[in-house]
């Protein structure tokens, strides 16, 4: 520490933080962080930990030896590989994505910057939402590399943008009151944010997906329109570069006058206010980078789209009548953008939300079309597996690409009514029986998931749900749903298969059931709300590793990258493996 500080900027300061873990920094597998040396610039420091993620420019991680290096840079016939094999590398990778990302996912940051101390040796790390960039190891203390000095002079003297800091995002110190009561911000923060030639305040994001290392870390807030005082949505995000702007694809559906979905108020990508930016982006490299063999790297740009809806999560609905009615709202629309030419493929419980009008009517909007693709488009696309892996359909959790087609979707559908219906639609299940039912979910073995759907109207039942309207309407759907992975016993029934796995390639099947369903006036009647139910998940048995993540949108691709190395993933052959992408 002391013989960095000379290169330091006055007022910047490096701090032990070894035995002082953020209590603020749980966002991966609720991990507190505490790198061995923090460093700080001349900044109000936002609390007072020693170790605030919040606050942090860089750290320094340090090591004894080159043994616990995370890295290499082997070059052979099959390419490169920059990740060492073994635990102890492993853990280092693990510890030093958990620090950056604790950076990112607190802050607004376009990037940030990470040391690597081992021994006599060190690296320098740069973080993105697309990649961590490694440099070569270098010898920090010999007299002729002045590295390590040079970049903690250039650091603490650039400019914030340089550094990572998103300064798009404008810290408000006066806002007015009427401000802060619409944004429910009366004792956070506020700030001011540019969407195109508009701009808004928002505060506290209400979504969590910025917590992971890479992808697209969506973050949503309610907004304020800083002209007309609208409330509305406001998305930030990094746009899959090769996938069509969200914006775009609402502008083509509302052309096509597609019910059900939010309207635009402003988008686009997002450029830098000062001199030192250009267009946020990350994950394109040159020649001069060694990247690693069958890269799962992804290009991504900064984009912000603010929608004119303030909706209510799907999991708080009033009754299940009206989750019903809203789930028949979003497969409406899923329809219409079908017949409009778009396909969402990204059927969740967080893609369905309630908008409620002035009299307090429910609506099912079905939103977050940024992985949406044109029918008349052709080819894989950037990673073609996308969704949300809990709510895929069975089959395609296969080691080979296969076409998608609407079933695929509607298949989400159902898993996304059924996952409602367990976790918060009153019922008599034990927390045990409760657990079980979402391990399914949570599971990527394609067997498990297709036998929950094989079994029909029984898996509905073993709910033991109350509401005996919505129990019927769900065995009803199952019914049909069995056909799609059944195999036939004979000839017979093999046509009675093939006829309802045409029902199944169709929303009309559907959205007559539930519209008969919803015609029940005692149902409508009864106020049977959300009520989030506990459940105890079963204990993984000991000879099988327990994958780091299960919802990331890489998890395919990096087991993909260890089936090229001749490793076979972690769990049984139809497992994903988490990896730990570099």
């Amino acid at each position: 520490v002391n013989a960095l500080k000379p290169f330091l900027k006055r007022g910047w300061s490096m701090i032990d933080t070894s035995a002082s873990p953020d209590p603020d920094s749980g966002f991966l597998s609720d991990h507190r962080i505490k790198p061995d040396i923090s460093v700080y610039s001349d900044g109000k420091p936002s609390n007072n930990n020693l170790c605030r993620s919040c606050d942090m420019e860089t750290f320094l991680e340090l090591k004894l030896n080159t043994n616990s290096d995370g890295f290499c840079l082997d070059k052979g016939p099959d390419g490169v590989f920059v990740e060492k094999e073994g635990g102890i590398a492993r853990d280092t990778r693990g510890q030093l994505v958990t620090y950056l990302n604790a950076m990112q996912a607190s802050q607004f940051r376009t990037h940030g910057f990470g040391v690597l101390i081992l021994g006599k040796k060190c690296r320098l790390l740069r973080h993105t939402h697309s990649a961590i960039e490694v440099s070569t190891r270098f010898d920090y203390t010999s007299s002729n590399t002045s590295h390590l000095q040079t970049f903690f002079w250039r650091l603490s003297h650039a400019c914030p943008a340089v550094r990572g800091v998103d300064e798009t995002f404008e810290a408000q110190s006066t806002v007015s009151h009427e401000i802060r009561t619409l944004l429910n911000a009366h004792t956070h923060p506020v700030w001011k944010v540019r969407v195109g030639n508009r701009f808004f305040y928002v505060s506290k994001s209400f979504t969590r997906n910025h917590h992971y290392p890479v992808g697209r870390g969506t973050r949503c807030f309610v907004a304020v329109d800083c002209k007309t005082f609208q409330k509305c949505v406001l998305k930030d995000v990094w746009r899959v570069v090769g996938y069509h702007p969200e914006g775009e694809v609402y502008a083509r559906l509302h052309k096509d006058k597609v019910g059900n979905i939010p309207g635009i108020i402003a988008e686009g990508d997002v450029d830098s206010n000062g001199e030192a930016g250009g267009s946020h982006s990350c994950g394109f490299f040159d020649s001069g980078w060694s990247v690693p063999n069958d890269s799962t790297i992804r290009e991504h740009k900064h984009y912000r789209i603010v929608l004119n809806v303030v909706g209510e999560p799907i999991s708080e609905f009033r009754s299940t009548w009206e989750l019903t009615k809203c789930i028949l709202d979003a497969v409406k629309a899923h329809r219409d953008a079908v017949k409009a030419g778009v396909e969402h493929r990204d059927i969740s419980p967080g893609n369905i939300i309630i908008v409620r009008s002035n009299d307090e009517t429910a609506a099912g909007y079905l939103i977050d079309w940024e992985l949406s693709k044109y029918q008349e488009e052709e080819g894989i696309r950037a990673y073609e597996r996308t969704g949300t892996i809990q709510f895929m359909a069975a089959r395609l959790f296969s080691d080979q690409p296969i076409a998608r087609t609407v079933g695929d979707d509607l298949e989400s559908f159902m898993l996304v009514f059924l996952w409602l219906a367990a976790l918060y639609a009153p019922n008599k299940m034990s927390e045990k029986d409760r657990g079980e039912v979402l391990q399914v979910y949570d599971s990527p073995n394609r067997r498990n998931r297709a036998n929950f759907l094989l079994v029909g109207h029984a898996t509905p039942r073993q709910f033991e749900l109350k509401s005996t309207y919505l129990s019927n309407v769900l065995m009803e759907l199952m019914h049909v749903y069995s056909a799609r992975y059944a195999v036939p016993f004979n000839d017979t029934e093999a046509s009675g298969i093939s006829e309802k796995m045409k029902q199944l390639e169709t929303h009309l099947w559907m959205i007559e059931t539930m519209q008969k369903a919803l015609k029940n006036d005692e149902w409508n009647a009864t106020k049977d709300h959300a009520l989030r139910q506990e459940f105890v998940l079963p204990v993984v048995k000991e000879n099988v590793k327990k994958r780091k993540s299960a919802c990331t949108e890489y998890d395919y691709v990096f087991c993909a990258r260890k089936r090229q190395r001749g490793e076979k993933p972690a769990g049984s052959d139809n497992d994903l493996d988490s990896g730990s992408g570099v």
